[in-house]
């Protein structure tokens, strides 16, 4: 994305013409909401020809619209593989404090990506358990609802639970399809934090679903920040404890790699061969001036050389409350990041969002793709994703008009 036309060809416009003026967003709606009337009006005025023309400056000006609310909901402050899943999921969340229960109601999902032979439909049931699970309630499903891409459930699950460990549970939600000839297909995961779910509360939220989230990492990584003017950031990687073990008949060979988003330097420590508890005490320098510790952050990413570089953990340490004269040492508790909150920087915002704004301009100059750019009639869902921003946006369209 951004990389075709970032300039129009002579006699194209710029959608940034039409929707900057509020005068003119104002004029379009009113062109959008008459279009038919006032074609029906001038149908035996205008030849041919001119009702082409004006139906066509109608379609075009309906899309830009429509293109313009996409990008504007894209997020370019994320530098993650959004992988290939697809679509929300619909939970009710209640904790009854008198009896130590977690109820769990799965209403239903939405916009599933397809996944039968034909690319139009699924066969779609949820896992719910809780992790940990210490009362050993297991994994409970739903019933499966086939041939459907929006598939309602209206299903309720009960754990036990007591509130002092519900601070540190995790609920999983992982839709599935059904297939009846083996093991179903992967269609996304939520991961819930329950730390701040209040008793007898109920938390009903529509949840993107995100790629599955590693919930086995372990261990901590202890780590120190100094700073040496005029502008050197040194990290400091002291040592990792209780690392995750995948294979007990051979311990890893930890190392991390250390870096600092927007800057091209990506460091490593030596690998520690088979251990658990490994200590590097390595110290690595990046050109970081202090006016830009607002928008900075350290990337750690613990991985495994015997399993070819896997990340064991990552952590994310954000300078903005980086005090240089006193510098920083701690813990950090090692996680699986990909799915994590987002790490909001205004240095990759810049860095992206000019790239969206290009690309918006590109498509609209070029009224491609095909598919956006005509008469938009009855429901539909138009959605946009950025691999390399790692977001993506989407809005149903009711009659031509961009709803959500």
């Amino acid at each position: 994305m951004g990389n075709g036309a970032s300039e129009p060809a002579v006699g194209q416009r710029s959608p940034d013409n039409d929707t900057k003026n509020p005068e003119v967003i104002e004029g379009m709606a009113r062109v959008m909401t008459t279009a038919k009337e006032r074609r029906t009006a001038n149908r035996n005025v205008f030849t041919r020809e001119e009702q082409e023309e004006e139906e066509e400056e109608y379609n075009y000006k309906e899309s830009a619209v429509i293109l313009t609310q996409l990008f504007k909901k894209m997020d370019p402050a994320v530098m993650k593989s959004i992988g290939d899943v697809m679509g929300e999921l619909k939970v009710s969340i209640k904790y009854k404090s008198d009896q130590s229960l977690l109820l769990v109601k799965v209403v239903g999902a939405r916009d599933l990506s397809p996944k039968d032979l034909r690319g139009k439909v699924a066969n779609a049931f949820v896992q719910v358990d809780l992790v940990p699970d210490p009362a050993g309630s297991g994994i409970k499903h739903t019933n499966v609802v086939k041939k459907s891409l929006n598939p309602t459930f209206n299903e309720i699950f009960a754990f036990p639970c007591s509130a002092g460990i519900l601070a540190e549970t995790k609920l999983r939600l992982t839709v599935w399809n059904h297939d009846t000839l083996g093991a179903g297909d992967f269609m996304g995961e939520r991961i819930v934090e329950l730390r701040e779910l209040e008793p007898n509360q109920v938390l009903t939220n529509w949840y993107p679903l995100q790629e599955e989230t590693d919930l086995s990492i372990s261990g901590t990584l202890e780590i120190s920040l100094a700073y040496q003017l005029p502008q050197l950031l040194c990290v400091t990687v002291h040592r990792a404890s209780g690392l995750v073990c995948w294979d007990q008949s051979k311990l890893p060979h930890p190392f991390v790699r250390v870096m600092v988003p927007g800057i091209t330097m990506v460091e490593q420590t030596d690998v520690k061969r088979g251990t658990l508890d490994p200590e590097w005490e390595q110290t690595y320098e990046f050109p970081v001036p202090q006016e830009e510790f607002d928008y900075r952050y350290v990337v750690l990413n613990v991985c495994d050389k015997f399993r070819d570089g896997e990340s064991m953990g990552e952590v994310h340490i954000d300078l903005c409350n980086f005090d240089p004269e006193e510098g920083y040492t701690g813990s950090f508790p090692l996680a699986d990041m990909r799915n994590s909150d987002r790490v909001r920087t205004k240095w990759a915002q810049r860095a992206l969002l000019q790239e969206f704004k290009e690309a918006m301009y590109a498509h609209s100059a070029y009224q491609f793709p095909k598919f956006l750019f005509h008469k938009h009639q009855g429901h539909k869902v138009v959605s946009v994703s950025s691999r390399k921003a790692g977001c993506q946006a989407k809005v149903r369209i009711i009659g031509g008009v961009p709803i959500s």
